[in-house]
């Protein structure tokens, strides 16, 4: 697979667009049928604008080498926006092409294609915005840098921008910077986001729920609607919407794909780690008492995924006996999943480790951390350390020996990753030989990046997204509660005396009561008197079942709408124009700014690993990292292994173009993003071939 993004001097296809708007506006000037003169003067725009962006491109395209992680492998967030324009130019010239050859056509569709130039020029005017505060952002960073410090000044350039201004990249132009095999996947995802959005809002949706294939019908149809529809969603809605919406990733028709379409394995069961003290030999020879987590939500037996391609003597098979290989494994895998750090399990990602678990013959252990808001930093950091410790001193029950060990996150695992290697330098703890990291942030910060602007457009991890991750795992419990706490309280009267009497009544008995009192840490960094824990928690699991029910009433008709829309998506059945309908009339785009008044996070290496300081980056292991053009943590990635090159470290990088974020867990839907997770295990076995050659 190609590493490099191929970004070529664009002038010839500017001009080439420029002369085909010319052409156009000379055609339909001339031409005496009805909305002719609209047309003409669509392309007069989109001509216009093509001389606004040009000067913008060509300073970002004079400078992005300079922020480059190696001239062999060139990418940043400046180098990936004049991507993103040369790719809508392509875009542009398509489209202006399809309508040469059909407008003399008596089937010519004036109206759809009418909608198509101005859903064009749109795009084309915000990325000109867009590109304006990319090049005020060159002169906020000293050269080479691509972070523009923590604070929130810069984070205006991105939220300042009108939300209806971006609903032309979720309409018509959707996922046009992504392989055009990947485009009906994300498609997909966009119009169940929106169809879902109806039920999830609608409490008393016993019809919304029945009529998901008919709501996912209609957003796949009316591109304006599900376009303002997404907007309003992505801006504005909670983190609960979105942990809802992933979770239909878990239901048991979709977690029974894997079964389909990923290679068997022998091993693939899920093992409790009990929550107990146990005692560990560290390198240096002292023998180490490690407790559990106990951070926020009290002590918890940590769940994981035990995944590998043969049973072994020793391992929790759940047949053991026939087929199994005497001898353990001598290299071992500990990966830590995706998700924002509030969604996704080992299941979700399933379908790819299995994949890697054939290909590579390596016993693969996936840890279920505790998601944000209920359980922020540092709680999934100091789990995965004690799933990872624990894992060394019970290898054999893995099937390894654990002689070579590596550790592989992707997005938020991947900062998990990095920085409970970083913990274990802190504390003397065996450090893992090495560390395989696809596009993960190492910076939990509000500044922006180049690439993080890219959240502006992407239909995976747009803005309002990404904000509301980093806000729920990194902030405090008493910071986040205006956003989380109103929403699972909002129903609950205290008693007029002001005291908590009366709120054990939300609890569903005095037991569980009592249970979850004695659970709560008093020396937690919680904030929340232990009542108001036990009625979050209870409140939290209604909540729960609610959308499990949800999700298990209509699991069929989901289902069935997304095979039928990605179907549809994928036979190439052209969107419809019906967006003159009183639902896309109906559906306003909210215009209310994002809040700015975001809180300062602290630059904490075990929250944000690239803050950690030369000593402790000196002693990281060999790290390869890889990561995608078109996502909006590659700065991050790439300042990342700029770092770590810059101290003499062993670092290499892959830089795929065409893909988007989170492209591991779309590997089965096309063959780029396949071909990215096969890369991805042929990296981690490079991995440990090279720490076999430092053994010897």
């Amino acid at each position: 697979m190609a590493t490099l993004v191929e970004t070529d001097d664009s002038t010839l296809s500017y001009e080439k667009l420029k002369d085909l708007c010319k052409e156009n506006v000379i055609y339909f000037t001339n031409n005496e049928r009805n909305g002719s003169t609209a047309m003409a003067n669509s392309f007069e725009q989109l001509s216009q604008n093509i001389d606004n962006i040009k000067p913008l491109v060509s300073e970002l395209r004079n400078v992005c080498h300079l922020y480059d992680f190696d001239p062999s492998v060139p990418g940043n967030g400046y180098r990936s926006y004049v991507t993103v324009v040369d790719l809508f130019i392509a875009h542009c010239i398509k489209i202006c092409n399809q309508m040469a050859v059909n407008r003399d056509s008596f089937f010519f569709r004036k109206t759809f294609y009418t909608k198509e130039i101005e859903s064009c020029n749109q795009v084309m005017s915000a990325l000109v915005l867009c590109l304006e505060n990319l090049c005020l952002l060159i002169g906020w960073s000293e050269p080479g840098m691509l972070f523009a410090g923590n604070d929130t000044a810069a984070l205006e350039l991105m939220m300042k921008i009108e939300p209806s201004k971006l609903c032309p990249f979720y309409g018509r132009c959707l996922a046009f910077q992504f392989n055009e095999s990947l485009q009906p996947a994300l498609k997909t995802i966009a119009i169940m986001m929106a169809a879902f959005s109806e039920v999830y809002y609608n409490e008393n949706g016993m019809l919304a729920r029945a009529n998901t294939a008919w709501n996912c019908s209609k957003y796949m149809l009316n591109p304006e609607l599900r376009a303002r529809r997404i907007v309003n969603v992505i801006q504005y809605s909670s983190i609960e919407f979105y942990k809802a919406f992933l979770f239909l990733g878990e239901t048991e028709l979709l977690k029974s794909l894997p079964n389909l379409v990923s290679p068997a394995v022998a091993i693939n069961r899920l093992i409790a780690i009990p929550s107990k003290p146990f005692l560990y030999l560290k390198p240096d020879g002292e023998l180490f008492e490690l407790q559990p987590p106990v951070c926020h939500i009290g002590p918890a037996a940590l769940n994981a995924r035990l995944i590998a391609k043969t049973k072994r003597e020793g391992m929790l098979a759940e047949n053991p006996g026939s087929g199994m290989l005497p001898e353990p494994c001598e290299n071992l895998i500990i990966h830590c999943h995706g998700g924002g750090f509030v969604s996704q399990s080992s299941s979700s990602h399933e379908s790819y480790l299995r994949d890697w678990a054939v290909r590579l013959d390596i016993p693969i252990l996936s840890i279920d951390y505790s998601l944000a808001p209920r359980a922020p930093y540092p709680r999934a950091m100091e789990e995965l350390l004690f799933a990872y410790i624990w894992a060394l001193s019970n290898a054999a029950y893995l099937g390894s020996t654990a002689k070579r060990v590596i550790m592989a996150g992707d997005s938020a695992g991947g900062n998990l990753s990095a920085c409970v290697a970083l913990k274990c330098i802190e504390m003397g703890f065996r450090i893992p030989d090495s560390l395989f990291l696809a596009y993960f942030p190492c910076a939990i910060a509000w500044s922006p990046t180049p690439a993080r602007f890219l959240s502006l457009i992407d239909p995976l991890i747009p803005l309002g997204f990404m904000t509301n991750c980093l806000k729920a795992y990194a902030c405090s419990p008493d910071i986040y509660q205006d956003s989380l706490y109103e929403y699972k309280l909002k129903n609950i009267a205290k008693p007029k005396d002001g005291t908590n009497e009366g709120f054990i009544e939300e609890v569903e008995s005095s037991e569980e009561a009592l249970e979850l009192i004695q659970n709560t840490n008093d020396d937690s960094q919680s904030v929340i008197t232990p009542v108001e824990e036990v009625i979050m928690a209870a409140h939290e699991r209604r909540q729960s079942r609610r959308f499990s029910t949800i999700l298990t009433e209509t699991a069929e008709n989901i289902s069935s709408a997304i095979t039928t829309t990605f179907i549809t998506l994928t036979g190439g059945t052209a969107e419809e124009d019906i967006s003159d309908s009183e639902d896309a009339l109906n559906e306003v785009v909210e215009e209310t700014p994002l809040p700015i008044d975001l809180p300062k996070l602290p630059e904490d290496p075990f929250l944000s690993p690239y803050f950690a300081n030369d000593d402790l980056f000196k002693e990281l292991p060999p790290i390869h990292i890889v990561t995608v053009h078109m996502d909006p943590c590659l700065d991050d990635c790439v300042m990342f292994a700029k770092r770590l090159k810059e101290l003499g470290k062993k670092v290499n990088m892959d830089i795929l173009k065409g893909l988007p974020h989170g492209f591991l867990n779309l590997a089965i839907t096309c063959k780029e993003a396949h071909d990215g997770s096969v890369l991805c295990a042929q990296r981690i076995a490079d991995l440990f071939k090279e720490i076999e050659i430092c053994e010897c």
